[in-house]
């Protein structure tokens, strides 16, 4: 399978893509289909793609987000600030990217796509020719098993448990581990 990757502008046809049935797979379609050139044309996010021949096969969407020390529980935050960033007892937040969207068409489900998108994300913040200073990704997750253990394997961990219960769990990565 001959697999090409690249940023999505308002000119691009998407490919056939869909997720799956369940609400937050048609949720995913949907933004793609809908909303991922409007996002890109209002400078809101970028959404990168996987493609081969026929399909869309995966996509992301990033944009800046931040790790802000009034949305987390005190006990998070000075467990988060031991993880040796400078000058940390002035720092009310810390700057992240955030996977805005991320999903894999459902013929290609399983195969390594998401944590390749991932990859891509996490080399381009680990870049000498980085644009700017950004050590962590955050994603609101959907909080569905499938969804968490695949964010756990490639070493996102939650940033609070107060959103448990919560239809998405915040979690961040720190790229520099």
């Amino acid at each position: 399978m001959n697999t090409h990757f690249l940023k999505l502008t308002e000119t691009h046809d998407i490919k056939n893509f869909t997720c799956g049935t369940k609400k937050k797979d048609i949720d995913l379609t949907d933004f793609l289909l809908k909303e991922a050139k409007l996002y890109y044309t209002q400078k809101l996010g970028v959404t990168y793609l996987i493609e081969n021949e026929y399909d869309t096969i995966a996509y992301c969407t990033i944009l800046n987000d931040k790790i802000e020390r009034s949305s987390i529980a005190s006990s998070f935050w000075n467990k988060f600030n031991r993880k040796n960033i400078v000058n940390e007892q002035r720092r009310k937040s810390y700057p992240a990217i955030k996977i805005g969207c991320l999903a894999t068409n459902e013929k290609y489900q399983g195969q390594g796509f998401a944590r390749i998108l991932v990859n891509f994300i996490k080399s381009h913040l680990l870049s000498d020719e980085q644009f700017s200073g950004c050590r962590f990704i955050t994603v609101d997750a959907y909080n569905d098993k499938s969804v968490i253990d695949s964010y756990t394997r490639m070493g996102f961990t939650f940033i609070q448990d107060s959103d448990k219960d919560d239809v998405t769990r915040c979690m961040y990565l720190d790229i520099t581990k």
